[in-house]
């Protein structure tokens, strides 16, 4: 079996992007049981390898030039592929896949899709007169014609049930890397004394993410509950500025911590040194961020959307924000102070370890995506 990653990018795991982080280890581990795997990516630097890490499996790149035109050394390649070739393309409402899609059918190769919760619900209502002609006419027929559309969670196959009720589906969730994540202590200049500190660790994108729920929250517990508390968040994007603003605002800048994008040693070290890991997205696929506080023993809080609430709540590893609102956050936080001064944090986050183990593991995920390619 010849198996294929395909990817809008290099799939470098250093990227502050799940995406990236899911296709590396999963043709890591895949390629420890199959010999030929690989991972093709559409980049407007193909030349570029300088971002791409050492790693065990093929890398090949090929030219983006713009959204509607398909590069002709991939024409090339995929008529003269294997038979036993079998892609794995993850992401949708790529345009820049189109074309892909209809060299795959037209040369008859069998390909299943991982959308990384894309067809969620509230994530289709996001540009959703343009996204739903989009789908329409542009990804529905595609998908029709795929071996299997891959859910990482509940909400995305109920969502995908309502948009492609004939296609077959199935839910793997996405695995932790626990060597991965070894780090050295350093100190990272801040201090935290008794007060629990709350963090996040992902892309600034306040909508989906859940962030202005996340900041309100944490004024509610400052201003309303009258406790004490940090709160540092982790990573960049398009609405950093806007929250700092709403962090004015709200007048708890002081207690807020914006790190900006941290990697490797950094980043695993801020983390390791939180309380409690909050994720309190509107709109998820399955965040790689959760898995790795999980696996640093750092308790989480999770709202339904992530796809991570039954396993949070089934090893007592943590809280559900149910419902997922600033109120529901702040009375978290309250419980998570509370078991910081009992000392029980450490039991929770021994079960986040545990839950990671028993329920992520690459190895067998790996396995079973191989099973499914060759059904």
């Amino acid at each position: 079996m010849n198996i294929i990653h395909f990817v809008l990018g290099k799939a470098n795991p250093n990227r502050m992007n799940g995406v990236n982080k899911v296709v590396n280890n999963l043709a890591t581990y895949q390629h420890k049981i199959v010999d030929k795997v690989a991972v093709w990516g559409i980049t407007p630097t193909p030349n570029d390898v300088s971002e791409i890490p050492q790693r065990s499996f093929e890398t090949v790149l090929f030219q983006s030039k713009n959204k509607w035109q398909i590069d002709p050394t991939l024409t090339k390649k995929i008529k003269n592929i294997s038979k036993n070739s079998v892609f794995h393309i993850h992401g949708g409402l790529i345009p820049d896949f189109y074309h892909f899609h209809k060299l795959l059918v037209k040369n008859d190769i069998p390909f299943i899709v991982t959308p990384h919760g894309c067809y969620n619900e509230k994530a289709m209502e996001k540009k959703g007169k343009m996204k739903d002609i989009y789908f329409k006419y542009f990804e529905k027929p595609f998908l029709q014609k795929s071996k299997y559309l891959h859910c990482i969670g509940k909400s995305e196959l109920e969502a995908s049930k309502r948009l492609v009720p004939n296609v077959k589906k199935i839910v793997i969730p996405n695995g932790q890397n626990l060597e991965a994540l070894k780090f050295e202590y350093e100190d990272i200049g801040q201090e935290k004394g008794n007060s629990p500190v709350f963090g996040f660790c992902g892309r600034m994108d306040t909508r989906m993410k859940g962030l202005d729920l996340l900041l309100k929250g944490f004024r509610y517990y400052l201003q309303e509950l009258k406790k004490p508390g940090k709160l540092w968040l982790i990573g960049g994007g398009q609405n950093i500025e806007e929250l700092k603003k709403l962090a004015q605002e709200l007048n708890i800048m002081e207690d807020v911590v914006f790190w900006g994008p941290q990697y490797g040693n950094k980043k695993l070290n801020i983390i390791a040194q939180m309380d409690a890991f909050y994720h309190a997205s509107r709109y998820e696929g399955m965040p790689t961020a959760i898995l790795e506080a999980a696996a640093l023993k750092v308790p989480c809080a999770v709202s339904d959307a992530t796809n991570l609430a039954e396993y949070v709540d089934k090893y007592n590893a943590g809280y559900i924000l149910e419902p997922n609102t600033a109120e529901e956050i702040a009375w978290s936080m309250i419980n998570f102070k509370a078991f910081k001064q009992n000392n029980k944090l450490k039991g929770l986050g021994e079960n986040a370890l545990k839950m990671v183990k028993t329920e992520f593991d690459w190895e067998r995920i790996a396995q079973n995506f191989i099973e499914v390619y060759a059904a």
